[in-house]
């Protein structure tokens, strides 16, 4: 599993300046990777927080893991803010 696995979409919340992609790592273990106008991304061209419409335009992005496995009250998100590709194959490689 690597950054190559994710297929973006634009975002629920702003499709006309943000994309988002999710995988499930583990039963019930998912990552989110997001980019784009406010989420803790870096754009190319127009730069942190900025809008984005296609992975190709994004330097670094913001993830967020949750495990939707244990109780909802206990769920919690760990979001980590402007990871490269790198480092979100780092991460998703502790799922292997």
């Amino acid at each position: 599993m690597t950054f190559k696995d994710l297929k973006f979409i634009p975002h629920k919340v702003i499709p006309k300046s943000g994309i988002q992609a999710t995988l499930e790592v583990k039963p019930q273990v998912f990552v989110s990777v997001i980019a784009g106008d406010g989420f803790y991304s870096t754009a190319k061209g127009t730069g942190v927080r900025g809008a984005v419409t296609s992975e190709k335009n994004v330097s670094t992005f913001e993830v967020g893991i949750i495990d939707e496995s244990v109780d909802k009250d206990k769920q919690e998100w760990d979001v980590r803010g402007f990871q490269n590709r790198e480092e979100i194959n780092e991460l998703l490689a502790t799922f292997i």
